[in-house]
C-alpha cells in the first residue's frame, strides 16, 4: 500500500509520516522544500517537493501508484489560505482521483461547519477549508475528514473525544494518531467529525463512530 502525506514538512505531518515509519511503512512525504525532504528521508520516508498550487498535471503525476492520501497541508498565512486550503486541496483532490487513489483523510479545522465558531482572524480559513471538506465529500473516494481544535505541542495521551471537541485541545501527537489509524478503520469512511482531547482509547472512539 502506498501512502502519500501532503503537508509531511509540517508540524502535524512530520508527525503522521515518523508514526507511519514507526508502524513499518514506508510512506511517500510530499514536501514544500528540498530541505525538509533531505530530513524526512533520514527518517525513512521516500520524499518529493510537491506543492498542491500546482498544476493538475504535475499534481495528477505526484499521486501516480498511490493508494491513500493523508492531506495535512494548510498555509502557514491567513492570506494564504484560499489559495491552498480551498484551490490547492481542491485541485489535488481531483487530481488523485484521476490517478487512482481510493482512499484519502484530510485534516481539517473544528468549527469550519460554522465559521461564526472561530476567531475573527480565522473565518477565512475556516471557509476556505470548510468548502474543500464539501469538495471532497462529494467526491469518489473513500474519505475521512478529521476535524481538530487547537493543537498542543505535548506528549500524546492515546486518548480523544468525538463528536465534539472534548477539553477544546489536541496533542499533534494524538492528530496524527487518529489520522493514521483512520486509514483502515471504516467507521470513518465517509465521515466527518470534531475531535479533541479525552479519556477514549484512539481505536475504541473512532469505532464507536458506527454508532
Amino acid at each position: 500500500m502506498r501512502i502519500t502525506v501532503l503537508g509531511a514538512g509540517g508540524a502535524t505531518g512530520l508527525r503522521i509520516v515518523n508514526l507511519l515509519v514507526a508502524k513499518g511503512l514506508s510512506p511517500f512525504a510530499a514536501v514544500r522544500t528540498p530541505s525538509q525532504g533531505a530530513r524526512l528521508r533520514a527518517c525513512g520516508a521516500e520524499s518529493a517537493v510537491i506543492d498542491v498550487t500546482a498544476s493538475a498535471s504535475e499534481l495528477e503525476r505526484s499521486f501516480a501508484g498511490t493508494d491513500v492520501v493523508l492531506n495535512a497541508a494548510a498555509a502557514r498565512n491567513v492570506l494564504h489560505a484560499k489559495e491552498v486550503d480551498r484551490d490547492g486541496v481542491i485541485a489535488a483532490i481531483g487530481a488523485a482521483q484521476r490517478a487512482g487513489v481510493t482512499r484519502w483523510v484530510q485534516v481539517s479545522m473544528a468549527g469550519v461547519d460554522d465559521v461564526t465558531r472561530l476567531p475573527g482572524v480565522l473565518r477565512e480559513v475556516g471557509l476556505a477549508k470548510q468548502e474543500a471538506d464539501d469538495f471532497l465529500a462529494c467526491s469518489e473516494l473513500a474519505w475521512t475528514v478529521v476535524r481538530p481544535p487547537w493543537l498542543t505541542e505535548t506528549a500524546g495521551t492515546g486518548r480523544i473525544a468525538v463528536r465534539g471537541i472534548g477539553d477544546g485541545r489536541l496533542s499533534r501527537d494524538d492528530l496524527a494518531a487518529v489520522v493514521v489509524d483512520s486509514i483502515g478503520q471504516p467507521t470513518t469512511h465517509r465521515r466527518m467529525f470534531e475531535v479533541g482531547g479525552g479519556a477514549v482509547p484512539i481505536g475504541t472512539a473512532l469505532a464507536g463512530l458506527a454508532g
